[in-house]
């Protein structure tokens, strides 16, 4: 059963997470409906780091990831828009908690391989450019610093988690999409749906509303 506190924290930063939610087992993970998937996210407040609030929130994406079979999540996909995601693929990548990343690219974003996203079930490419090399800084739960490089899957994995925090999806960058014909047209009206948001936000904004 989800965290309440995780899921009221969640409810309040977006008002679409309840008709936008993938149900596997017991846990919720958003799916491209979801606004908060295309926000720039929040960095973690520093009186979070350490607090039980964080290590619940850490314990339901780890979770989430394990029950839909993933490699990695990142808290958007949960509802929570903050700058934190986890990663762990056994032999490539060790298990690592990412909070307040930053991500320095080495090389071109040239190298083509495959991906897939717990939010959009069903969509892979085998065509989404990445660069070959990442340099990361990160903090762990507790607000420890560590740096650390990664290399080929494990590159394409941490950047493909880091794009959550930008509001970005990898159908952004897909250049040969693998999906049936129904979930190609729901993809490209959640797509129109939430460009409509966008530019309507940006209007009340210079409107003053």
């Amino acid at each position: 059963m989800r965290d309440e506190g995780i899921a009221a924290m969640a409810e309040n930063q977006s008002s679409d997470v309840g008709r936008a939610s993938i149900v596997t087992g017991s846990r919720v993970t958003l799916r491209i409906e979801a606004s908060v998937l295309r926000m720039v996210a929040r960095p973690v407040p520093e009186a979070m780091f350490g607090t039980e609030t964080l290590r619940r929130l850490v314990e339901e994406m780890w979770m989430c990831m394990i029950e839909a079979g993933g490699v990695g999540i990142a808290a958007p996909q949960v509802g929570i828009s903050w700058r934190l995601f986890i990663a762990s693929a056994a032999g490539i990548l060790p298990s690592t908690v990412f909070v307040n990343p930053e991500v320095e690219y080495f090389g071109e974003p040239t190298v083509l391989g495959e991906e897939g996203c717990l939010s959009i079930p069903g969509w892979r490419s085998s065509r989404v450019p990445r660069h070959p090399k990442v340099s990361v800084r990160y903090r762990d739960m507790d607000g420890g610093t560590h740096e650390a490089t990664y290399e080929g899957l494990a590159a394409r994995i941490v950047q493909h988690e880091f794009d959550h925090l930008n509001g970005r999806l990898f159908i952004d960058l897909d250049e040969a999409p693998v999906a049936d014909s129904a979930l190609k047209r729901r993809v490209a009206r959640a797509m129109a749906e939430m460009d409509e948001r966008l530019r309507a936000a940006g209007e009340d904004e210079d409107s003053g509303a």
